[in-house]
C-alpha cells in the first residue's frame, strides 16, 4: 500500500490532457461539436414531466404499497429507475454546462432535473464534479473514489460487491459526501427540493413518493444504466483508467458511455460525442471498452481481482507533470 492508500498509486499524468491536445491537432473540426445544446434542455423538462406524472399515474393505478408492492417495485425498477437514473445523467450535462447558454441557466434547469430523483444533490456534484474532470486519480480531491473505509468493508467478496453495488447511493450520499458548506446555489437547490418533495406528497400521494423514491434507489444500484458507476474508472484493463461503453444504454444516458471521449474534450453536448467519435475514433478504438454495463456489473462482483480497491491513484506532482507535458505539446507545431 503505498502513499497510505489501498488504491494503486501510478507515475503516469492523465491521458485525457495529452490526447485532447493530440486530437484537438489532427482534427481542428471537432472545435465544431463545441458549445451547448438546446434540445437536451427540451429532452430533460420532458424527462422530469413524464416521471412525474407517471409517479401519479402509479399512485392511481396501485393505492396500496402492501396490496400491490410487487407492481410498483417492478415498475420503478424498470421504468422509473431508467427515469430517474436518465435525470441525474442530465445532471451531469449541466454540470458542464452543455445545455443552455450560461452557468446561471444551466444550474437552474439542474434543480428541475433534480426534481423526481428526490434528493438535493444536483448542484452540490456539479461543484465536486469538475473537481474529478481536473484532478482525475488525487485522493480527496476527486470525489469519485469510495472512502478507505467502504474498501476495507468490501474487500474482494463477492456477496459484499453485491451488497455495496445494491446500496451505491446511501454510501455516495452518506459516506463519501458532500461535507464542504453548502453555497446559496446549493441551498435553492435544497429548498427547491424540499417543496417539491411535499407538494408530491400533498398532492400526489404517498404511493408517488414511494415510487420516485425506489426509482432513485434502482437507478443508482444494479441498475443496467447505473452500470458506468463502475465502469468508468475502475481498472477493468491494467494501465487505463477510464473506460467507455459503446452500447443502446447512451440513448438514455445522454451518452455518458462515451467517457474516455467526454474526458479529452468536456465541452462537447453528449449527443454529439458519437460524432464526435468517428471523426476521431483513431484515437480510442484500440482502448479497451464495452457493450454491456450489465456484463461489467457481473465481472466486478464475480471476479476476485476486481474489488473497491481497483483505481488508480497519482500524486498532485504528477498531475503538474503532465499539464506541464501538454503545455509543450500544444506549443509544438508538429504533431508528436
Amino acid at each position: 500500500m503505498k502513499n497510505n492508500t489501498p488504491f494503486e498509486s501510478i507515475e503516469t499524468p492523465d491521458i485525457h490532457f495529452l490526447r485532447r491536445i493530440e486530437v484537438l491537432k489532427k482534427h481542428p473540426e471537432v472545435k465544431k461539436l463545441m458549445g451547448y445544446d438546446p434540445w437536451a434542455a427540451v429532452l430533460t423538462i420532458f424527462i422530469v414531466v413524464a416521471q412525474v406524472s407517471f409517479a401519479w399515474a402509479v399512485g392511481i393505478w396501485f393505492p396500496s404499497f402492501g396490496a400491490y408492492w410487487w407492481q410498483i417495485i417492478l415498475l420503478s425498477y424498470i421504468v422509473g429507475g431508467t427515469m430517474n437514473h436518465w435525470a441525474a445523467m442530465a445532471v451531469h450535462e449541466m454540470a458542464h454546462n452543455l445545455m443552455l447558454k450560461t452557468p446561471a441557466q444551466n444550474k437552474a434547469l439542474s434543480i428541475i432535473a433534480n426534481i423526481p430523483v428526490l434528493v438535493p444533490g444536483a448542484i452540490a456534484f456539479r461543484r465536486h464534479h469538475m473537481k474529478h474532470h481536473t484532478h482525475l486519480g488525487i485522493e480527496q480531491v476527486d470525489n469519485d473514489f469510495p472512502s478507505h473505509w467502504e474498501v476495507k468493508m468490501v474487500g474482494k467478496s463477492g456477496i459484499k460487491k453485491f451488497v455495496w453495488l445494491f446500496f451505491y447511493i446511501f454510501f455516495l450520499f452518506l459516506v463519501r459526501g458532500f461535507d464542504t458548506k453548502p453555497t446559496r446555489w446549493e441551498w435553492a437547490n435544497i429548498i427547491t427540493l424540499i417543496i417539491t418533495d411535499a407538494l408530491i406528497f400533498v398532492f400526489l400521494g404517498k404511493i408517488a413518493i414511494i415510487y420516485l423514491f425506489l426509482s432513485t434507489l434502482w437507478g443508482f444500484s444494479l441498475h443496467p444504466s447505473a452500470g458506468h458507476f463502475i465502469h468508468e474508472h475502475f481498472v477493468f484493463q491494467e494501465g487505463q483508467e477510464t473506460n467507455s461503453y459503446y452500447g443502446w444504454l447512451n440513448w438514455v444516458c445522454f451518452n455518458v458511455g462515451y467517457h474516455n471521449e467526454h474526458h479529452d474534450i468536456m465541452n462537447i453536448p453528449g449527443r454529439l460525442l458519437p460524432r464526435y467519435y468517428k471523426i476521431t475514433k483513431e484515437f480510442y478504438e484500440h482502448l479497451d471498452s464495452t457493450h454491456s454495463w450489465t456484463r461489467m456489473f457481473y465481472d466486478f462482483i464475480t471476479k476476485s481481482n476486481l474489488g473497491a480497491d481497483k483505481r488508480y491513484v497519482r500524486t498532485e506532482q504528477i498531475r503538474k507533470q503532465g499539464i506541464k507535458m501538454a503545455e509543450v505539446l500544444k506549443a509544438n507545431k508538429e504533431l508528436v
